[in-house]
């Protein structure tokens, strides 16, 4: 895959990713975007044909008195991936976040990954989720 259609298969599974809390009241505005990443940036540094990746990543800050939790709307975003067969891994908790990683395979096998990541402070703190969608690598332009 190039890097072009890398980039828009993140944004497309991200955006399928957050569409499932549009119309929940938000804090502020979501901060969504992009990028590229060098797979060995200390190797390659950026060798226009090193093994790079796209990373998209989304912010979203729930209002304090939002219809669902954080915790509520990840649940919603794992339904979409567990229906669209990717796999959950072992989930990363700690006292004040849980982090739920996800890996799928595309078409030519290669790996790609989401991970949701939320807070559990209760309101009146922010209530945050991070969404993180990862590309399989690729040398190709």
């Amino acid at each position: 895959m190039t890097v072009a259609q890398l980039q828009e298969r993140s944004e497309q599974i991200g955006q399928s990713l957050t569409a499932t809390i549009d119309g929940v009241d938000r804090y502020q505005d979501d901060h969504t975007g992009g990028g590229l990443r060098w797979e060995n940036a200390e190797v390659n540094d950026e060798d226009p044909n090193g093994r790079r990746y796209w990373q998209w990543d989304a912010t979203i800050v729930l209002a304090a008195d939002a219809e669902l939790t954080p915790e509520q709307a990840a649940e919603r975003m794992i339904k979409v991936l567990e229906e669209d067969g990717w796999t959950a891994g072992e989930p990363a908790v700690d006292t004040g976040s849980d982090r739920l990683g996800f890996h799928k395979s595309d078409d030519l096998g290669e790996g790609w990954s989401v991970e949701i990541t939320y807070w559990k402070d209760p309101p009146p703190d922010p209530q945050n989720l991070f969404v993180t969608v990862v590309s399989p690598s690729t040398n190709r332009p």
